[in-house]
């Protein structure tokens, strides 16, 4: 199937529904997504602790900054390319208009600078002294909280000419990662009243996700993306100047 036919199937299908701003459908596979890409820190943390040879700890204990931007390099290009790429699939039910070039760089390049301000330089100092590492990228999430709503000014800049409440997305974000933040507090207080794993807090934040899912939603409402398209040419609806047409006596000189 063609991008324009797979578009005209996408307005097509946005034209013939109700217009409600919900589809369970649309929820569940964007938690989905994002769940799984916010798995990807701990994984690549693992993997780090995997490739963790006595050369990787030369690298980190001597050229510091270098493994910084290293690591920041790679997690923000797996998070950030692999999470706006599943993205950008999912609002194009949506928003055919939407490049995908556009939302992915709103993506990545916000999320390499929480890589390399917030995450990368505590994952490598704890690489460096041959600590946890699953426990400092756990902790970086934390920390990655405050730094969030970049992605979210990002991506609404990504939003805007596509629909009326692109602003609303860096309040969507804003949101998500207070409520993060909170969901990891309470998750620190039943790890430690419960005598749970220690690394139990770390995944509270995932919750907020249904939260950000809402918000996308509402966000990229049909009656929204309707709103913000641009109004019909109408020019060329309207008639031409009349032609006259001779007749076929006319024509030839016939009286």
């Amino acid at each position: 199937m063609t991008d324009t036919a797979s578009e005209q199937r996408v307005l097509a299908d946005t034209a013939g529904g109700s217009g409600s701003w919900w589809d369970g459908r649309l929820f569940g596979m964007w938690i989905l997504v994002n769940g799984v890409a916010f798995l990807v820190i701990p994984v690549v943390a693992i993997l780090l602790e995997w490739l963790a040879s006595a050369a990787t700890h030369d690298l980190v204990y001597d050229q510091r900054t270098l493994a910084v931007l290293i690591v920041a390099a790679v997690g923000a290009a797996t998070q950030g390319v692999i999470l706006g790429a599943w993205q950008w699939r999912l609002l194009r039910r949506r928003i055919p208009e939407l490049q995908r070039r556009r939302w992915v760089r709103a993506t990545l390049v916000p999320a390499f600078f929480v890589w390399l301000l917030v995450i990368s330089p505590a994952a490598v100092d704890t690489l460096a002294r041959g600590g946890d590492t699953l426990a400092a990228f756990g902790n970086g999430i934390v920390q990655a909280l405050v730094l969030g709503p970049l992605i979210g000014i990002a991506q609404a800049t990504a939003f805007r000419g596509h629909t009326t409440r692109w602003a609303w997305w860096l309040a969507a974000n804003v949101v998500t990662y207070l409520s993060g933040a909170g969901l990891y507090e309470v998750g620190t207080w039943l790890q430690q009243a419960l005598s749970l794993p220690g690394r139990i807090p770390a995944f509270f934040p995932a919750v907020a996700i249904a939260i950000h899912g809402a918000f996308v939603l509402w966000v990229t409402a049909p009656v929204a993306i309707t709103d913000a398209r641009p109004p019909r040419q109408e020019a060329d609806a309207k008639p031409g100047p009349a032609i006259a047409v001779p007749q076929s006596g006319e024509e030839h000189g016939e009286t």
